[in-house]
């Protein structure tokens, strides 16, 4: 993971907001049981990672790190190769072929597009645990849907 704190744009246009993004990735992920919540932004072919929830496991991800694209779920969920809701990863085979799927891993995974005011994709709202959840359903995509528009109505 590159870290590219320095360089990187604020995500909101003051503290408030900024407080406000956090606050609802920790609420989502809380809710949902997971154990990593966050928000990217695509910036080139990366997906950088602007706000993190991740207790216990801040060594793994953090604010400014970024990834390829090609090396996380979000362009091929984007894509349409993956589902937005993952119970079980080990279901979909381009998640297996992953190296991240392993690396962490990563057992279930939620995630839905943030897009900005012209309908551009900023980037994701993104749930993950290192278990299987099969107890996830519709209602936990709803949930995410429903806060990732309200976390959109905070950026920049």
């Amino acid at each position: 993971m590159t870290n590219h704190n320095a360089t990187l744009p604020r995500i909101a246009v003051d503290d408030a907001r900024v407080q406000a993004i956090q606050t609802t990735l920790e609420t989502v992920r809380e809710t949902l049981g997971m154990e990593v919540g966050y928000l990217s932004e695509f910036v080139e072919e990366r997906a950088v990672f602007r706000a993190v929830s991740a207790p216990g496991l801040e060594a793994m991800i953090q604010p400014s790190q970024s990834m390829d694209l090609r090396e996380v779920y979000c362009k091929h969920i984007l894509d349409g190769g993956l589902p937005r809701l993952m119970g079980d990863t080990s279901q979909h085979p381009i998640a297996v072929e992953l190296p991240i799927t392993r690396m962490i891993p990563i057992g279930s995974h939620l995630s839905v597009p943030v897009h900005r005011p012209d309908g551009s994709v900023f980037g994701m709202f993104c749930f993950l645990s290192r278990t299987t959840r099969t107890d996830l359903d519709e209602a936990a995509l709803d949930l995410v849907e429903a806060q990732s528009r309200q976390v959109a109505s905070f950026l920049v």
